[in-house]
């Protein structure tokens, strides 16, 4: 709150602009879809690019599944934001039990070990991208269930 204001028409006219600013959570909703989407769109471009500069089928293969997976998921996002809902992962794909949560994240940190150890013994740049793809899947979706756990048991 705003500390002046001597009179007080002064401080209503402080506390009616104190009433009206925006949260930070309000703010980072509305940036959210939009990080999202670019991230989305490097996706789209990346996989292009790997289908584009591929050597081989394979190569190719996964380049062009990943672009048309990414353009996928930014028409969803599309609509999901033309509805006016909001952008969230079903609860049936988070853990709220603490035990689950152990396991969970520690079942996806081996996935995420092995997607590196994918990404390092890759001959070709395929299999080094499937790699870091899936360390990368791991690691939001282990990120994504702590911070769900997290979130519903805060007091």
């Amino acid at each position: 709150m705003l500390d002046w204001g001597d009179t007080e028409e002064q401080r209503a006219r402080v506390a009616e602009i104190d009433s009206r600013r925006v949260s930070w959570g309000e703010v980072g909703s509305w940036i959210a879809p939009w990080i999202f989407a670019g991230l989305l769109v490097v996706a789209l471009f990346a996989g292009l690019w790997c289908a584009s500069s591929a050597i081989d089928t394979g190569t190719y293969a996964i380049g062009f599944a990943g672009a048309a997976l990414a353009a996928a998921a930014l028409l969803w996002q599309l609509g999901v934001a033309l509805s006016g809902r909001s952008l969230e992962l079903p609860s049936r794909l988070l853990v709220d039990h603490q035990e689950a949560l152990v396991l969970v994240v520690a079942l996806l940190l081996l996935v995420a070990v092995g997607g590196i150890v994918l990404a390092a013994r890759g001959s070709d740049p395929a299999t080094s991208g499937a790699g870091y793809g899936l360390c990368l899947f791991a690691l939001v979706f282990a990120l994504a269930n702590i911070k769900h756990y997290f979130d519903r048991h805060a007091p």
